[in-house]
């Protein structure tokens, strides 16, 4: 009211520094302002419901555009192109690699497997965070899963076990607002210990008041699913929330393709590093862009004309995209082995390409297939615990074997390369 900003505190943080709008909608509401902005310029020409098939290049190896296809329109195999004189990849994350996750269904990692096939180096791919507090939406439940927002716990609410006794004091100084990897370990150790799908999140003590005040979507989504966090704990679960690494860029958010740029949660601009802060997304992706736009404006190169050059590759049936999901889930998922990760990497190799019609849940499948098989390579490479990659066999963190990062690439041959580089 006082035109001040409104600050919260989130995991991670010691004081509140969290800018929220909307209660709890300040996602949507810097996509609302964005769309203004957009209508109001007339030079820019959008595209609505387009998937993004593949990075077009010039003979010199710059990017000269994108193939992609419009959904619902022409034939379902139907695929124009766009051509340009740079192309920035803004295609999000890629929780749909697990079966369950905060992100939406378009969240099929499409830019990094762009990136991958058209010779860019991505990384970091094995730091996947996981919210600690998706609302549970039942044992069979897949997909898209109702964020509860740490800000919930911020303004009091505690996690508790199945005797409604809370469990994070003494497992992390900042207890239930500990790191996001401390308490979705923590929340895993209790179910497994005291055999339950979930725990639970117990926000009576904020009051009818401050909970409709402050999370009205969230108030909304749990008495949606049958759960009024007013009278009664919600149930919580781990699930994929957030991809650390990605298509590896400069601080000028180049990537190693010439004219290609990545920014927000498709890109690893190396500032979350294993682990990601709580909110920081959102303040990254302002501030790559402002630096990618800066960069177009100082230095824009002539169009080139495309040339075919582009991976070959076959498609992956959708059929058995929920199965590697679940495995992806078991095997790679909060806490990882040797041996869980070695089973994932099997039933990713099981799934070989096939003859399959090409049309969007192909092309999904197949970009879920691609950048889980460089996730999971990496992760068993990576012999250590750091950030938000836990092995259970490698409990430590290793700073004078791991300190840096995994490069991947995909070589001309189809095949997936990794090196590895010191930090620094």
């Amino acid at each position: 009211p006082g035109g001040g900003l409104s600050l919260t505190r989130e995991g991670g943080h010691h004081r509140n520094r969290i800018i929220h709008a909307g209660g709890d909608a300040t996602g949507a509401e810097v996509q609302r302002a964005l769309e203004v902005a957009i209508a109001r310029d007339p030079a820019i020409h959008v595209v609505e419901h387009a998937l993004v098939l593949d990075l077009l290049t010039g003979a010199d190896g710059r990017a000269a555009g994108i193939t992609l296809h419009v959904l619902g329109e022409g034939t379902p195999d139907g695929v124009g192109a766009v051509l340009a004189r740079a192309v920035v990849l803004a295609t999000g994350g890629m929780g749909q690699v697990y079966s369950a996750t905060t992100n939406p269904a378009v969240s099929t990692g499409d830019g990094v497997a762009l990136a991958l096939r058209a010779g860019a180096v991505v990384t970091d791919l094995e730091f996947v965070q996981f919210h600690p507090t998706a609302l549970w939406l039942g044992a069979g439940a897949r997909g898209q899963q109702p964020l509860v927002s740490e800000a919930v716990r911020g303004e009091g609410a505690v996690l508790v076990d199945a005797a409604g006794k809370p469990f994070l004091q003494g497992v992390h100084e900042l207890a239930d607002l500990a790191p996001r990897d401390v308490v979705a370990k923590a929340i895993l150790r209790v179910m497994q210990s005291e055999g339950l799908d979930h725990v639970w999140l117990d926000a009576r003590r904020l009051g009818p008041d401050l909970l409709a005040r402050r999370f009205p979507s969230i108030l909304a989504r749990c008495r949606q699913a049958g759960v009024d966090p007013v009278h009664e704990p919600i149930p919580v679960v781990p699930a994929a929330h957030y991809a650390s690494g990605g298509v590896r860029t400069d601080l000028r958010g180049r990537t190693s393709v010439p004219g290609l740029y990545a920014c927000g949660e498709v890109a690893c601009t190396g500032v979350h590093g294993a682990n990601r802060l709580a909110s920081n997304s959102l303040l990254e992706g302002l501030v790559f862009a402002g630096r990618i736009g800066a960069d177009l404006a100082r230095d824009l190169p002539p169009r080139v004309e495309p040339v075919d050059e582009g991976l070959e590759t076959g498609l992956v049936d959708p059929a058995g995209r929920d199965e590697l999901a679940r495995r992806m889930s078991v095997g790679a998922g909060v806490i990882r082995t040797d041996a869980s990760l070695h089973q994932a990497a099997a039933a990713l190799a099981g799934a070989a390409t096939a003859d399959v019609e090409p049309r969007p849940e192909a092309w999904d499948a197949t970009n879920l297939h691609t950048v889980s098989t460089a996730l999971v390579q990496a992760a068993i490479r990576r012999e250590e615990t750091r950030g938000s990659h836990w092995r259970e066999d490698f409990p430590e963190r290793d700073d004078a074997r791991w300190r840096g990062h995994l490069l991947a690439a995909l070589g001309t041959d189809g095949v997936l390369t990794e090196t590895y580089q010191v930090a620094g």
